[in-house]
């Protein structure tokens, strides 16, 4: 399993806030400031930093952190965030730090701070107002601060960490992945439309790459016919760390109105028409188009690969 570690400074807050969706969406992940910084830490495989910038420059305590660990962490992957008031100072700066590390810097992230001037210290009420002063603008509290943002740059910045750590080979993965399908018929079927959520237990075949659920109807249609998007997962019951195995699926669902594919699955199911036309109630049916397969099995530890595995369609 990749493990990351956030490690950052903050003065009021805001970049403590970044730090911890970050951390969240990354995880497995610790997060750290890095007053508490020890060398345990140095164990973790990818490294997100994260300062606030004041006055065209990163934190003080920051600046001492990567001066003084800079020969470890030029050894590791790692990503650069900053809440900041002006967009392009922070990029200036970032690209200032991503310069002293070399080439292990993945990604940039530049997020509006947030400062309420009441709460400054009297040092730093002079140091913003003067600041907005030249930047024309009042000499009052500001809230750039985009949640949005800083998930869409942590979600993007997992699909960079799972591709950079011990992959399996793309013809193994994707055996790996129908193997698994096939030899399991039970899954969680999650839908969603604006004001709707539902997770449904259902029994699914898998047949060439697609996914086919039948269902005498209920919520999950309800959410269908809005949005397509679906989520699923298959997996083994857990029993501890060492012995995990379950797929996540993200991709689109349909309706299936072909009576052609629809004969052919009830086929495969081991019916006929003429059962399925005898039931008292319709039998509808799912298609499943994958688009990302995220597969969890503990064995490929042992095989010099990570845990976790994605294939994408």
């Amino acid at each position: 399993m990749i493990k990351t570690l956030v490690l950052y400074e903050s003065r009021y807050k805001t970049t403590w806030e970044a730090s911890n969706i970050i951390s969240l969406i990354m995880g497995p992940s610790r997060r750290y400031p890095i007053s508490k910084f020890s060398d345990d830490l140095r164990d973790f495989d990818f490294i997100v930093i994260g300062t606030p910038i004041y006055n065209g420059k990163i934190h003080p305590k920051m600046n001492v952190f990567l001066e003084k660990e800079h020969k470890w962490l030029s050894e590791k992957k790692i990503a650069l965030f900053c809440t900041c008031f002006k967009g392009s100072e922070g990029l200036r700066v970032l690209r200032e730090v991503e310069d002293s590390l070399g080439d292990n810097v993945l990604e940039l992230g530049v997020f509006g701070g947030r400062l309420k001037m009441d709460r400054l210290t009297d040092r730093d009420y002079h140091a913003f107002a003067e600041y907005l002063s030249k930047e024309g603008l009042p000499p009052q509290g500001m809230d750039l601060f985009n949640k949005e943002e800083i998930v869409d740059w942590a979600l993007r910045l997992k699909d960079i960490k799972d591709g950079l750590f011990g992959k399996l080979p793309l013809s193994q993965l994707r055996k790996e992945v129908e193997n698994f399908l096939k030899n399991h018929n039970t899954c969680t079927l999650a839908t969603a439309s604006v004001g709707r959520i539902r997770a449904t237990p259902v029994e699914y075949i898998y047949n060439q790459g697609q996914i086919y659920i039948l269902s005498e109807g209920g919520e999950k249609f309800a959410n269908l016919l809005f949005s397509s998007k679906i989520s699923m997962a298959v997996y083994e019951d857990y029993t501890d760390m060492n012995s995990l195995y379950g797929i996540q699926i993200t991709g689109q669902a349909d309706i299936v109105e072909e009576m052609a594919e629809y004969k052919h699955v009830i086929k495969l199911k081991g019916m006929d028409m003429n059962f399925v036309r005898s039931l008292p109630t319709d039998l509808h049916m799912i298609r499943v188009d994958m688009e990302k397969v995220e597969l969890l099995n503990s064995d490929f530890k042992k095989q010099g690969y990570s845990t976790r595995q994605v294939l994408k369609f």
